[in-house]
């Protein structure tokens, strides 16, 4: 019985070191950065393809759109409103950064939201980001 239960103990220490060290290989091949921090952002983002300093290829859900993604940002999902998407015809999702500025907090919030609009809007929309 004794022989069983250091057995069962062995197997089970080895199987967890196991997971343990392919976890952290895992976690060691993303980039050290913000983004990649998040599991929810990494999911969004191609770690091979860095786009340009301080930024990662970013691949929409709904699949209609690439764009280029801070790296010291971060999606936010902790509400359904944070990040929602209705088929191919509507995403919509926020991300935010908090930077230190003279020992001070300031966070920086990106909001996107694209839909299958009315074509003639889409003019006023673009002028109005300038």
């Amino acid at each position: 019985m004794k022989k069983r239960t250091k057995t069962i103990i062995a197997v089970i220490a080895g199987a967890a070191i196991l997971i343990g060290g392919i976890w952290m290989i895992n976690e060691s091949r993303y980039p050290n950065v913000t983004a990649f921090d998040d599991h929810f952002t990494r999911e969004f983002l191609n770690k091979d393809k860095k786009v340009d300093d301080g930024f990662y290829e970013f691949k929409s859900k709904t699949g209609q759109y690439t764009m280029w993604f801070p790296e010291e940002y971060q999606l936010i999902h902790e509400n359904k409103e944070d990040y929602s998407i209705n088929g191919k015809d509507y995403e919509r999702w926020v991300a935010s950064s908090e930077n230190f500025f003279n020992n001070k907090s300031e966070i920086s919030y990106i909001n996107v939201e694209l839909a299958d609009k009315v074509k003639k809007n889409e003019n006023i929309n673009v002028e109005s980001l300038f």
